[in-house]
């Protein structure tokens, strides 16, 4: 038991530093972040077989490894579902319109895989991995995407208006 809770708190420790150095956030920002690494280590990770954690843990490990997957938003996302094995193993847990009606906010979990109006770039339609929520009642939650348009830069963790989520999809558990 010891020696589980000494892994996990190195493990949040070092998320905390990876976080810093991905997003270069200034050391008193860091906190705003850290606020949702629990989510790694707590995402029913008592099963290494649950999807959402699986995916969780696939996109931090391209975030630190700075992979650059050229395309769009939803190419990113997909390639994180793909490598984690549920590229065709999904379900839909909520589907709308870019104009709604939107996703109640208690229905998203960390690892899903959200649209939702991109109100910091033009409110266009973005793709992105949720990973948890900043602040529940301003709906200001922390993602996992990719800037699109073919750029040559890697997917990063960031700060997202997601008060107009219209679709969620999670991975199966029972993935193939």
């Amino acid at each position: 038991m010891i020696r589980y809770i000494f892994f996990s708190i190195l493990f949040i420790l070092t998320s905390c530093l990876v976080m810093a150095q991905i997003n270069g956030l200034e050391k008193n920002n860091l906190e705003n972040y850290c606020q949702c690494e629990h989510v790694f280590i707590n995402a029913d990770s008592s099963s290494e077989s649950n999807g959402n954690f699986i995916i969780l843990k696939t996109g931090q490990q391209m975030a630190f490894n700075k992979s650059i997957i050229k395309g769009s938003c939803w190419d990113y996302v997909n390639e994180v579902y793909s490598r984690s094995g549920f590229s065709k193993s999904k379900e839909t847990i909520f589907s709308s319109r870019k104009n709604g009606p939107f996703a109640p906010s208690n229905l998203v979990k960390p690892g899903d895989w959200i649209y939702h109006i991109n109100h910091q770039f033009n409110n266009g339609e973005h793709s992105a991995i949720f990973i948890c929520w900043k602040d529940f009642a301003k709906r200001i939650g922390i993602t996992l995407s990719y800037a699109g348009m073919n750029r040559n830069t890697p997917g990063k963790f960031g700060e997202y208006q997601l008060n107009n989520i219209y679709s969620i999809f999670r991975p199966k558990n029972n993935f193939k």
